[in-house]
């Protein structure tokens, strides 16, 4: 498992185990359906830490995030662009 801090507009919002660690525009659920939803933007190491930092955007659910990442992916501007 590794332990992740994610991290939405610089702040870091909570800390997390997950499976292994997620690439640059996965979209990570802590949850059902229902739970904030998160796509990750950049991936970020620091020498010297055990977790690793995931600068992410966070979605109130599922559905906000699935929209949102359809958007992502067909270029319309529903995600913030880094």
């Amino acid at each position: 498992m590794a332990t992740c801090n994610l991290i939405v507009d610089g702040r870091t919002d909570e800390k997390v185990s997950l499976p292994g660690i997620p690439n640059r525009g996965d979209i990570i659920s802590l949850g059902d359906h229902k739970a904030p939803h998160y796509l990750v933007h950049r991936v970020e190491y620091c020498n010297g830490y055990d977790s690793v930092n995931l600068h992410v955007q966070k979605f109130a659910n599922e559905t906000s995030c699935c929209n949102a990442v359809d958007g992502y992916r067909n270029d319309r501007i529903f995600v913030k662009e880094l």
